[in-house]
């Protein structure tokens, strides 16, 4: 599984034994995986920073924060990607730099060349909980000033949530299915989940999937101060983003993005790819709430975990770590560490890790999910349990192991990720290449036939 990656030409055969068609449940591996975030542009930067006690969080600069109740959040820097002519980088929006840089870090690091023969079989799933709204205010002042022509310019190129998944897509030519979908913060691991599923279905054999947002803006600071969900720690910035601690205030956002190459086994073991994980289980709920009103609860938190353990076919006793959504908010920490208790048990703490990744990188809202399996794939490669940040005074009602400590190295073969949002809940299971099941020799063949790639410029 180490051998250098070919180009392949994605094709079934007829009758053969390995046709998905005939499998119970095709499997999905993850072969690629880039990251945009404060704190580095790869999972190795990103780990090193957490492992140092860093953190990504500090004073807004990119506009005058000074009229908010918030004004620190986790910053990527603004520099030019050098893989990318600046005519087209400058053209970008923010949050699709975020995921284009995102989504080419994770292709080049699969080694997939996408050609004329393979881009039909290739699907792009991205979200995002925020628009571009750096482009969106620019557009309304022109607007409010009068001037309906240049407004009517910036708007109609920016208006639309499409962008993220668009641009990756029509960056590397890929012309199946492309997804973009708004669903709170577990948008992201919502649209990794979907691409799975449109794997196994038949609809395409690798998928590109993530989230990417760029929410560091006058209109998201507003907005979340409204809700009363921020942390106000503007004199210690470092320690605002306490998740799980007693005295946690609220979230504290984040930007950037995180993507990962997602194949059919039989294609990744036929190409000779490096398998970073497998992905076993995953699920969706929804809090209905009552009144017509969404809610927020710990049974469908827990449904939405057991379920995606379900689909795994793991028991509890196989789970090293489940990653936690815990983005810092007082109640909502407390919800989803019942949820986890509901499934593991009360004794959880004392044979499961529960790190909160929130507090070394912040809430980046739908590219939240995706960046923590980003991490804890990172994690798995070392086989080292991540540590929480600022966990100084444990909440007696959270009862978890948040291993407070720093990274320490353990077993980590079976892990989790949890995120929640208001109403929306996703969880993924994924396994360590060396504890997957075992791979049937008829993936040699699959029917994906290899070709020697032609000449071509990098995307």
């Amino acid at each position: 599984m180490t051998a250098r990656p070919s180009e392949i030409v994605y094709t079934r055969t007829e009758g053969q034994p390995s046709d998905i068609s005939e499998a119970p449940r095709a499997r999905v591996v993850i072969t690629g995986v880039g990251v945009v975030h404060a704190l580095g542009r790869t999972t190795g930067q990103i780990w090193e920073a957490m492992a140092e006690g860093r953190s990504a969080v500090g004073p807004i600069t990119r506009f005058d924060a000074s009229p908010f109740a918030t004004r620190i959040a986790a910053q990527v820097a603004d520099e030019a990607d050098s893989r990318f002519k600046p005519d087209y980088w400058d053209a970008l929006d923010r949050r699709s730099r975020f995921a284009v840089s995102a989504a080419l870090s994770a292709v080049q690091g699969a080694g997939i060349t996408f050609t004329a023969q393979n881009r039909a079989q290739v699907a792009v799933a991205m979200a995002s909980e925020r628009p571009e709204e750096d482009r969106l205010l620019e557009g309304a002042r022109h607007l409010v000033a009068g001037d309906i022509a240049s407004a009517a310019e910036i708007l109609a190129a920016n208006a639309r949530p499409h962008a993220a998944a668009e641009r990756i897509a029509s960056l590397l030519g890929t012309t199946g299915p492309v997804l973009q979908l708004e669903n709170r913060a577990p948008g992201g691991l919502a649209a990794i989940i979907e691409a799975a599923a449109v794997l196994r279905r038949g609809d395409a054999l690798v998928a590109i999937a993530g989230g990417a947002e760029a929410p560091i803006t006058p209109l998201s600071l507003a907005a979340f101060q409204g809700t009363g969900s921020l942390s106000t720690r503007n004199d210690a910035p470092h320690e605002a983003s306490r998740p799980l601690d007693l005295d946690r205030d609220g979230f504290v956002l984040a930007e950037g993005a995180a993507v990962v190459v997602l194949e059919l086994l039989e294609v990744a073991i036929a190409r000779g790819a490096r398998i970073l994980a497998e992905i076993e289980g995953e699920a969706m709920t929804f809090s209905a709430g009552r009144d017509g009103v969404p809610g927020f609860d710990a049974d469908q938190i827990a449904r939405s975990i057991q379920l995606a353990l379900v689909t795994s076919g793991r028991i509890q006793s196989e789970v090293d770590l489940l990653a936690l959504h815990a983005a810092g908010n007082v109640e909502g920490d407390r919800i989803e560490a019942r949820a986890v208790r509901m499934i593991f048990g009360s004794a959880t703490r004392h044979h499961m890790y529960t790190p909160a990744l929130k507090s070394h990188l912040g809430h980046a809202l739908a590219a939240s999910g995706p960046l923590a399996l980003a991490v804890i794939l990172e994690a798995m490669n070392r086989q080292q349990i991540p540590g929480t940040r600022n966990l100084l005074r444990e909440d007696p009602e959270v009862d978890l192991d948040a291993n407070p400590n720093g990274p320490k190295a353990d077993t980590l073969r079976v892990a989790m990720v949890n995120t929640t949002g208001w109403a929306h809940n996703a969880t993924l299971a994924i396994c360590h290449p060396t504890s997957m099941r075992p791979i049937p020799a008829s993936f040699d063949a699959a029917g994906v036939v290899l070709v020697v790639p032609d000449e071509r410029d990098a995307p």
